[in-house]
C-alpha cells in the first residue's frame, strides 16, 4: 500500500542554498551602501542664464577634475567675455558646490546644490543676488592654459614659481613677471589669468613692501623671477616684461634694469606717484627707455589717481611707447558698477572697456 502522508522536511536541511541567499542579499546591501559612500563628482560643461531685474546673462561652467578628488573650474560668459575667471576657494561637499572669483573686494560668488545633472544656486556679484539653473551638458572644455613648476635661483628661495602657459599652437610667447603684496595677491592673479588666456606665458610674486628703498634683498628676489622666466616652456627670451600694482611698484622697479637684457617693458596698475621719492624708481626706466604703460581706474578711492597720473607722465616724459590710460567710473578693480540705464534696463557690472586687453594691444 502506498504511503501517502506528508513528510515535513526542515528549512535547516536546505542550509547551504538558504545561507548561499543570505550572504547574496547581505553582499547586495554591502554594494549598496559603498556606492552611496562614493560621491562622483559634478565634472562636466553646464550652460544656463542668470536673471536679475529683467536682464539674462549666459553663463558657461566647465568643473574637471584636475587631480584625483579635486576639482577645477571656469566660469565664461559668451557675452560678456571680459568678466571670464578661474574659480578660486573652490570647494565641493555633496551636493553643495561653491567657488568664487579671486579679486577681492567685491568678486562674483558662486554657490549651488547639485540635482542630478542640473546645478541650481546663486549668484552674487556687489549688490547683485540672483538665482540660477544650469543645465549639464556634456563633458568639460580643455583649459586653455596649463600650470608649470619652474624651480628659480636660490635668490628666490626654495618655492618654486607657478607659471601659466598657454594651450595654443604659438612656439614663442610674450612672458609677465606680475608682483603684487598680500592686499593685491587675488587682483593680480585675476590678472595672471586674463593674460594668459591673451597668450602671454605669467606667474604672480608677492613681496613685502619696503619703506627704505632701494630694498636689496626685495631687487634680488625680482630680478631673479625676471630671469628663471627664460626658462619657462615657449617664452621668448627677449620679451620679458615686468608688471606692478599698488605701493609694490616702487620697491620691484628698478629691477626691470638691473638684469641684462633689461626687461622689455613694464606695466603699472593703480601704482600711487604723488612724491618725489615715489617718482624716482621711474627716472631709470626713463634712462633706459623702458617702455611703460601706466593704467589707472578714476573710482579709486586707495590713491590720488589726478596727481599720480600728472606725476607719472612728468616722470616718463611723452616717449612714444608710453602709454597712461584711466577708466573713468572703474572702481580699484577696474570694473564698472552695474545699474539702471537711462532706458530702465539692468545693466551687468563689467571690466571697464579696454582695460582686459589694453596690455594686448599695446604690446601689438
Amino acid at each position: 500500500m502506498r504511503n501517502t502522508r506528508s513528510v515535513f522536511v526542515s528549512p535547516w536541511c536546505c542550509q547551504p542554498i538558504w545561507w548561499t541567499f543570505v550572504v547574496l542579499l547581505l553582499s547586495g546591501c554591502s554594494l549598496d551602501s559603498g556606492q552611496k559612500a562614493m560621491v562622483s563628482l559634478p565634472t562636466g560643461h553646464y550652460e544656463g542664464p542668470i536673471s536679475y531685474q529683467g536682464t539674462e546673462l549666459l553663463a558657461v561652467l566647465d568643473l574637471r577634475e584636475s587631480k584625483p578628488g579635486q576639482l577645477e573650474a571656469d566660469l565664461h560668459f559668451p557675452e560678456l567675455e571680459s568678466l571670464d575667471f578661474a574659480a578660486a576657494n573652490l570647494s565641493y561637499s555633496e551636493p553643495q558646490l561653491r567657488f568664487e572669483e579671486p579679486m577681492q573686494p567685491s568678486g562674483i560668488q558662486i554657490t549651488a546644490i547639485r540635482e542630478g545633472d542640473f546645478l541650481r544656486g546663486v549668484f552674487t556679484l556687489d549688490s547683485v543676488r540672483a538665482d540660477f539653473v544650469w543645465v549639464r551638458r556634456g563633458q568639460p572644455e580643455t583649459r586653455s592654459y596649463q600650470e608649470k613648476q619652474l624651480q628659480p635661483s636660490t635668490a628666490v628661495g626654495a618655492k618654486p614659481l607657478t607659471v601659466l602657459v598657454p594651450n595654443d599652437t604659438a612656439t614663442q610667447h610674450t612672458a609677465i613677471a606680475l608682483f603684487t603684496d598680500s592686499t593685491h595677491h587675488a587682483a593680480a592673479t585675476a590678472r595672471a589669468n586674463q593674460l594668459t588666456r591673451q597668450g602671454f606665458v605669467t606667474t604672480v610674486v608677492t613681496v613685502r613692501p619696503s619703506a627704505e628703498l632701494p630694498d636689496s634683498a626685495t631687487l634680488r628676489t625680482a630680478a631673479a623671477v625676471l630671469v628663471a622666466l627664460r626658462r619657462a616652456p615657449t617664452t621668448d627670451t627677449t620679451q620679458i616684461g615686468l608688471w606692478a600694482n599698488g605701493v609694490v611698484a616702487t620697491t620691484v622697479l628698478p629691477a626691470a634694469t638691473l638684469v641684462t637684457p633689461r626687461a622689455a617693458f613694464v606695466v603699472l596698475e593703480n601704482v600711487p606717484v604723488t612724491s618725489v621719492e615715489q617718482a624716482k624708481p621711474l627716472q631709470g626706466l626713463t634712462r633706459q627707455r623702458v617702455p611703460v604703460l601706466g593704467l589707472y581706474a578714476a573710482a579709486d578711492t586707495s590713491l590720488n589717481v589726478k596727481e599720480s597720473t600728472r606725476r607719472l607722465r612728468n616722470a616718463l616724459g611723452f616717449r612714444r611707447n608710453t602709454l597712461i590710460q584711466t577708466f573713468p567710473k572703474a572702481n580699484a578693480n577696474f570694473r564698472i558698477p552695474g545699474g539702471l540705464t537711462e532706458d530702465g534696463k539692468w545693466s551687468w557690472p563689467r571690466p571697464a572697456s579696454g582695460y582686459v586687453k589694453a596690455v594686448h594691444e599695446w604690446r601689438k
